[in-house]
């Protein structure tokens, strides 16, 4: 009687259980659907800008220089003071981001993504490590403890507006800005990117082959009504965009990975109601045997008397 109990027990947590996964697997994907439209469409528009951002970045590099060669006759120091009077050009620093969660359940994504990451930071020792989120948090301090780093939380659903601006506008300060997340592919397929916003990645220091982003050509522009004007517009506004776009897609990212992890979970726990009902059935049926045997004995026991 006890072990059928236990049985019983179990069912009813596995059902609580199911009903908990299906709705969590009903909430990710009525947010995945909220966004999933906006973000395949500016997708395309996005990259485009980030393109451009990234090509303006290095004519704006580029004019520094010959600036800097154009003054090469005068003291090397005053020409570099004046240089930097004229331009912005960053506090030349590189920041490596990895963009997680605020909690888990996202199949294996994350954690490939946070390997990447890692994989570059440990080849690049002057970069600045900026994690977003908590989940990224807690495995850089269990592999780096003690470790200098920059964090910013982020909510996983109706990220705070002014988070997401504190984040751009001191991601902005750097002078070049690598971020890994993770992209929405299909459903079943979630891809860890990179993205080199300002497209300066130097040959020596370039991202492994299997996530380089393409390089960046050299093309002429006449700017109007000049380049800092132009530059500052990319870094207020675009820099914004293209920061907003890339969070918006690792959400995307997140929920569709969720989604597979909880069907698979799902699947699971009906698999382990299965076997568990199939053990209820059998442990009642023996139960029922031992009954009639009982009884049985009862009877022969009352005809011998």
């Amino acid at each position: 009687m006890n072990y059928l109990k236990a049985i019983v027990t179990q069912i009813e947590d596995l059902t609580g259980i199911s009903d908990i996964v299906g709705a969590s697997e009903e909430i990710a994907s009525m947010k995945m659907r909220a966004i999933r439209t906006r973000v395949l469409l500016s997708r395309d528009l996005n990259d485009e800008l980030t393109e451009i951002y990234r090509e303006v970045s290095i004519s704006y590099k580029n004019q520094i220089m010959n600036l800097m060669q154009e003054k090469k006759g005068t003291n090397i120091l005053d020409a570099h003071n004046d240089t930097i009077k004229t331009f912005k050009v960053g506090n030349g620093k590189l920041a490596c981001v990895y963009l997680s969660a605020n909690s888990g359940l996202f199949s294996k994504i994350l954690e490939s993504t946070y390997h990447e990451f890692v994989v570059y930071l440990n080849g690049h020792k002057d970069a600045i490590p900026v994690i977003i989120g908590e989940f990224g948090k807690r495995l850089f301090m269990d592999n780096y403890p003690g470790r200098h780093f920059i964090f910013y939380p982020l909510g996983e659903e109706n990220s705070s507006e002014e988070a997401l601006k504190k984040i751009t506008a001191e991601l902005a300060e750097y002078s070049n800005v690598i971020i890994f997340y993770a992209r929405f592919e299909t459903m079943s397929q979630q891809t860890t990117t990179v993205l080199d916003v300002s497209g300066q990645q130097t040959p020596e220091s370039a991202l492994p082959t299997h996530l380089s982003t393409p390089q960046v050509t050299s093309v002429h522009y006449l700017f109007e009504p000049s380049l800092e004007k132009i530059i500052e517009f990319f870094e207020s506004e675009i820099f914004s965009g293209i920061i907003q776009q890339t969070v918006t897609e690792s959400e995307l990212a997140r929920y569709a990975s969720r989604i597979t992890t909880l069907d698979m979970a799902r699947e699971n726990i009906a698999q382990q109601l299965k076997k568990t009902n199939l053990e209820k059935r059998f442990a009642m049926h023996r139960l029922m045997n031992k009954k009639q045997t009982e009884a049985m004995t009862g009877i022969s026991m009352w005809k011998l008397t």
